[in-house]
C-alpha cells in the first residue's frame, strides 16, 4: 500500500518539476519508471525533513539533493 502511495507522489513531483515530461509521466507504466517514482517520492521526503531540521547535517541534505537531481536526470534520459 505505502508502496503504491509514494509511487504516486514521486510521479506528481515529477509532473512537477519536470512539466515538459508531464503527459508522459502521467501515461507511463513499468518497473522502471515506478521504482524512479518511489525512489523519488523517498528521497525528496528525506529531504524535506532534513531540510527543515535545523541541526541537520549539510553534508546529507547535499547528497540528497543530488540523489534527486540524478533520478530527476535518469527519468530525463528515458524519454530522450
Amino acid at each position: 500500500m505505502h508502496s503504491i502511495r509514494n509511487k504516486e507522489r514521486g510521479r506528481k513531483k515529477l509532473m512537477l518539476k519536470l512539466p515538459a515530461l508531464r503527459d508522459q509521466l502521467r501515461r507511463l507504466s513499468n518497473d522502471t519508471i515506478n521504482e524512479l517514482f518511489e525512489s523519488y517520492e523517498l528521497a525528496t521526503s528525506a529531504l524535506d525533513r532534513f531540510s527543515s531540521n535545523s541541526e541537520a547535517n549539510s553534508k546529507l541534505i547535499a547528497e540528497y539533493e543530488q540523489l534527486c537531481s540524478d533520478i530527476e536526470a535518469e527519468v530525463e534520459g528515458l524519454f530522450a
